[in-house]
This record gives C-alpha cells, structure tokens and sequence, in this order.
C-alpha cells in the first residue's frame, strides 16, 4: 500500500457550509390550466427553478472541491 494517498490528520474544524447552499430546491407549483399559454408560462419556470437547483449543486460541488484542496 501505497502513502501518496496519505492525508495528516486535521487540525482544524471544517469550514461551515454556506446558508445559501443548505436550503433545498424549490417545489414547482402545481399546474394551474391546460390552455397553451399556461403551460408555456409554466414549462418557462420549470426551467427557471431547475437553473436555480443546478446552479447551486453547481456552487456546492465548487465549495467541497475547495474544502478537499487544504
């Protein structure tokens, strides 16, 4: 077995995750109409909600990369 993958032991505590990254995606809304314009309206902030989720597993993947490297 090999010691390159050997890491010391911490010293100090883990940073604290950040608030914004801590709280869950958004709950889509339930489907008001069946008309096209609603779902139009609807299907744009379905995407507009799973932007917002990917950006912040986007941004926590980020932050514990950053944890890893010290």
């Amino acid at each position: 077995m090999s010691c390159s993958h050997w890491r010391p032991p911490v010293t100090e505590p883990p940073r604290p995750l950040p608030p914004g990254l801590m709280s869950p995606c958004p709950v889509p809304a339930p489907h008001p109409d069946n008309n096209a314009d609603a779902v139009a309206i609807e299907l744009k902030r379905l995407y507009d909600l799973y932007g917002t989720c990917a950006g912040r597993l986007f941004e926590l993947q980020h932050w514990l990369s950053k944890s890893e490297e010290r």
